[in-house]
């Protein structure tokens, strides 16, 4: 095997993805590598010929015709017009999740949402994209369509899920090839798959032990005979060597003409032999202030290999003599219907009670009407009893949560920062902006309704005094230490003294109370015997003000101030079936919403120490927390809008 080095570069910046077209080069920077993030159009010899800035955490990029489609995690979804060499903005759309990966196929995109699988839009028309179904398959951070086959990566899961979705409004999963790694990026050219796979190797004991024989072993590549998609064959594989990368965790195949084109995070970029899987050489960016780039992205154009990288930028390896990159499968066109809202359950019922082009991400409770987050939409004002649309109030940016204080409603807008509203019925009057340094998506305001608790992107947590909405200051903020604030990490509810609570995924538990004078976040640190206790998808904490309720495994625990040595031994009230979800409490009733699987699960808790199921019901939907109004029960529903629970 030929070891190559990369050195040629261009002078833009970090990068995470690169697609060729036309001639040109498509490259994108997340807002961490290039303030805002950027798209930016080169030449084939690297110079930048436009750039449109103002796209966030960008992370993967697909073209087809003169569309381009760019996923940015909790920032969503982006469509620009590249017809021209300066792109043109055509829709900002809001994911269910973070959008992670994307794959184009007929008039669909395929939205790799993490845990919360693969959202389908139809893109017909690139202004209005129409959400049409989900494909509930694990945490899917990749994935691509071939003749009406979808296959996604599944990270933890180390496999790779196959579907039919010939109709994208019925996918259906064909079957579930296990990977010898973590599955991320794969490829599929006349009836083999290549799955690529990084981190662990199967067997790991724990994720964080260094010495586990399994630990950084599972960066390979793997080749299936997927004819028959519904029975797959294993051919072969290769194992491209020992590495571990946290921060920069991808890798993806790809064909280009003869060569199978692999990168793999800080292992660099290997060209092999696509049936023998023999190495034909490796590629190597230079190291970064002594540390090992990781490489995010690949793309051919005019037999040249323009490699992306996550600190370096983008490389250009020249005279490798690589045949060209495949078109995404576009030609054909479907037209269906978005697939209809279901439910089914025990004891309970889900009924879509207000929806339309928009989704519903939050609400909160006025004296006389709900305020519900509607992401694009703005906010919208419903009357509280019949529900029926009275105003809606048009916001700067994308509205991701909504929170009252006495009559002053506080609206997270992601990039636009915070939009501040005196309410007096369906009356409005903006008071104040405040525009930060980073997106915002959770707020909370404190029990006196001076400060203001929220989440900056997806790596601080910050305080706000709000006594001014005009003249809105920071006190003081906490960065994370490792792992980003998924969203609905903050308790809903408060301690009785006020005390504010968040669970923030590998930080553990973290409080503080600025009515008590309290200007700082302080944290709990929960250790695991193995692994961490962490905040994902289905996870939730709670309060009742007297304790503090975080849901593991088959039930929920009481977080204790001062941790013990180890997280297991703090007791577990368990129920007699699984549970997870965001977490709301009323009136000994608790409601766990686990969006990611579509759960709903409400749970007598009148005594804490011995929960109760009561009712349970599964939606097609993405139930958010729930909002108890009155003797009602609410919750967003994404796409679905919003929802109305009745128990029976």
């Amino acid at each position: 095997m030929t070891e190559l080095f990369l050195h040629e570069k261009a002078m833009i910046g970090p990068c995470m993805d690169v697609k060729a077209h036309d001639g040109l080069l498509y490259a994108i920077q997340r807002g961490s590598q290039y303030p805002g993030g950027s798209l930016c159009v080169l030449s084939a010899d690297l110079t930048l010929l436009a750039r449109y800035v103002g796209l966030g955490n960008a992370r993967q990029i697909e073209i087809a015709g003169n569309v381009a489609v760019i996923t940015a995690r909790e920032d969503g979804l982006w469509l620009f017009d590249i017809s021209k060499p300066q792109p043109r903005l055509l829709c900002h759309y809001q994911t269910v999740e973070y959008a992670t990966g994307v794959a184009l196929w007929a008039n669909f995109a395929f939205i790799s949402c993490r845990q919360y699988g693969v959202q389908v839009l139809d893109i017909s028309n690139p202004r209005k994209p129409i959400h049409i179904a989900f494909i509930r398959i694990g945490e899917v951070q990749s994935a691509t369509v071939a003749d009406g086959i979808l296959y996604g990566g599944v990270w933890g899961g180390m496999k790779v899920v196959v579907a039919d979705v010939h109709d994208p409004a019925a996918p259906k999963v064909l079957t579930e090839i296990p990977l010898m790694g973590r599955g991320d990026g794969v490829h599929v050219k006349d009836g083999i798959l290549y799955a690529a796979t990084g981190q662990h190797a199967r067997g790991l004991l724990n994720s964080t032990d260094h010495s586990d024989p399994a630990f950084g072993m599972g960066n390979g590549v793997e080749r299936f005979d997927v004819r028959d998609p519904a029975s797959p064959k294993r051919l072969n594989g290769r194992f491209l060597g020992k590495g571990y990368c946290v921060s920069v965790d991808m890798w993806e195949p790809a064909l280009y003409g003869d060569t199978l084109v692999v990168n793999n995070s800080i292992l660099g970029v290997f060209g092999l032999e696509p049936s023998t899987l023999e190495a034909k050489w490796q590629l190597l960016p230079p190291a970064r202030d002594g540390k090992e780039d990781a490489v995010t992205g690949v793309t051919s154009l005019g037999g040249d290999l323009f490699v992306a990288t996550a600190y370096g930028g983008l490389y250009a390896a020249r005279k490798l003599a690589l045949g060209e990159q495949e078109a995404n499968q576009t030609e054909q066109k479907i037209a269906t219907q978005p697939q209809p809202f279901w439910q089914s359950g025990e004891n309970a019922a889900l009924t879509a009670r207000y929806h339309g082009s928009f989704p519903v991400l939050e609400l909160a409770e006025t004296k006389s009407t709900l305020a519900l987050a509607c992401g694009e939409g703005g906010v919208h004002l419903l009357d509280k009893q019949s529900l029926r649309l009275l105003a809606v109030i048009p916001t700067a940016g994308m509205a991701q949560d909504v929170k009252l204080h006495d009559d002053t409603l506080y609206v997270a807008e992601a990039a636009a920062g915070i939009e501040i509203f005196a309410l007096n019925g369906v009356e409005y009057k903006k008071l104040g902006h405040f525009q930060a340094s980073k997106p915002i998506y959770q707020l909370l305001p404190s029990e006196s309704g001076r400060y203001l608790m929220c989440s900056y992107a997806v790596d601080k947590v910050c305080m706000l005094d709000i006594s001014n909405p005009a003249d809105v200051q920071e006190l003081y903020r906490r960065q994370n230490k490792k792992g980003p604030l998924y969203g609905n990490n903050f308790a809903t509810n408060k301690m009785d003294d006020g005390t504010m609570l968040l669970f923030w995924h590998q930080d553990g538990l973290v409080y503080t109370n600025p009515d008590k004078g309290d200007m700082e976040f302080h944290n709990t640190l929960y250790r695991k015997r193995k692994g961490f206790c962490g905040y994902c998808a289905g996870h939730g904490i709670e309060t009742d003000g007297k304790h503090i309720l975080y849901t593991d495994g088959d039930g929920y625990v009481f977080l204790p101030w001062e941790a013990p040595e180890y997280f297991e031994d703090i007791p577990v009230y368990a129920v007699e079936k699984k549970f997870r979800g965001l977490l709301t409490l009323k009136d000994g009733l608790m409601v766990a919403a686990k969006r990611s699987a579509g759960l709903v699960t409400v749970l007598d808790v009148k005594d804490l120490t011995a929960p109760r199921i009561i009712a349970k019901v599964e939606t097609n939907a993405s139930p958010s927390k729930a909002i108890f109004v009155g003797e009602r029960i609410f919750l967003p529903g994404g796409r679905s809008g919003l929802l109305e629970m009745t128990l029976s």
